[in-house]
């Protein structure tokens, strides 16, 4: 687990299939992103207990629930894997729309990067964003993550911006 002021990352279980469901069906989320949107609650549960979801959780990769503190409730999701494709470590978030504007992905980001470099001593943590996506933009030049170029992915025909940050020890 890790934790800021505000939230506490921990690993998602099989409770949390209602909202790991919602979080990658939800439009204003999946909108962003180059995985397809889940299809049903079955697929979310299986998606929570499969090998590949949790492939880099033995090395303290992976994704985290995002947990406000102060409710219980599961505001988002943030994650940290490995990013071949850059040479790199690659983080992302998302966070539910009723908690935007609260500075959740910030503070999320922000515990991820620090246990990225201080825990894991990762080198070099990238992040790619869609250009339409102002506020994700935002986030990233606010945590300091310079833009780097624009990238493609198989995925997706959009073009997405590549932003990285070098560990600052």
């Amino acid at each position: 687990m890790l934790h800021s002021e505000r939230l506490t990352l921990r690993r998602f279980t099989s409770e949390d299939a209602e909202v790991f469901f919602r979080i990658n069906s939800e439009p204003e989320l999946v909108k962003y992103t180059t995985r397809a949107a889940l299809t049903s609650l079955a697929e979310a549960a299986t998606t929570l207990e499969s090998a590949d979801f949790r492939a880099d959780e033995s090395v303290g990769l992976g994704r985290f629930a995002c947990v406000e503190k102060s409710t219980g409730l599961v505001v988002g999701i943030a994650g940290l894997r490995p990013a071949p494709e850059h040479d790199s470590f690659a983080f992302g978030y998302r966070i539910l729309p009723e908690y935007w504007g609260q500075g959740f992905a910030t503070e999320a980001a922000t515990t991820l990067l620090q246990y990225g470099y201080e825990k894991l001593q990762l080198d070099k943590i990238v992040a790619t964003v869609f250009p339409q996506n102002t506020a994700s933009v935002r986030v990233l030049e606010k945590l300091g993550l310079v833009f780097e170029k624009e990238v493609s992915f198989a995925e997706t025909t959009q073009k997405l911006w590549l932003y990285q940050a070098r560990n600052p020890v």
